[in-house]
């Protein structure tokens, strides 16, 4: 994993202001060596890490501006994963595709620390992502139906991580 932060700008808009970016990217070849399954078989190149994408990087940028005794604070940034996996056994239907999520913010804090406030935004483009799922069905891709592996019926179920949300945050500090 690699990380690293810079001022890349200071005073450029007039005393007190400030330009920061940040980033971080991961990087992990995860694979089993040894996978024995409950009939004794190796199936280690049939199986992988589960919720554990290969890749993970992270970009950030604040410009501060001093504002009418304080300073008023543009947050964006990026982060992205590559494509993962819920279960050790991939599975097409709860498996998640690499995606990146944006956020923003813009907060003001008076100079004395005093207090604060802000406006995010979380996910802006409102991106769709898997991040748990229970699969208790077989079958279900070329055209062979689903199969319940527990009870009757059976549950193919995916949990999303947050939609785009908008939201206001104030700080009184005593």
């Amino acid at each position: 994993e690699f990380e690293g932060r810079a001022l890349v700008g200071k005073d450029f808009a007039g005393p007190g202001s400030r330009l920061n970016f940040n980033w971080s990217l991961g990087y992990l070849d995860a694979g089993f060596d040894t996978f024995i399954d409950a009939f004794g078989v190796d199936v280690a190149d049939q199986r992988v890490f589960q919720n554990t994408p290969d890749i993970t990087a992270h970009v950030g940028l604040n410009l501060g501006l001093p504002v009418a005794e304080g300073m008023l604070d543009f947050f964006g940034s990026v982060s992205m994963r590559s494509d993962a996996s819920q279960f050790e056994v991939p599975n097409p239907f709860l498996d998640q595709d690499g995606f990146e999520l944006v956020d923003a913010s813009i907060v003001y804090t008076d100079d004395e620390g005093r207090f604060s406030i802000g406006a995010h935004a979380k996910n802006l483009f409102d991106k769709e992502y898997i991040v748990a799922g229970y699969n208790f069905v077989s079958g279900g891709t070329g055209g062979v139906p689903f199969t319940p592996t527990l009870g009757l019926e059976g549950t193919l179920t995916g949990f999303y991580g947050d939609p785009r949300r908008f939201y206001v945050t104030a700080e009184v500090n005593f």
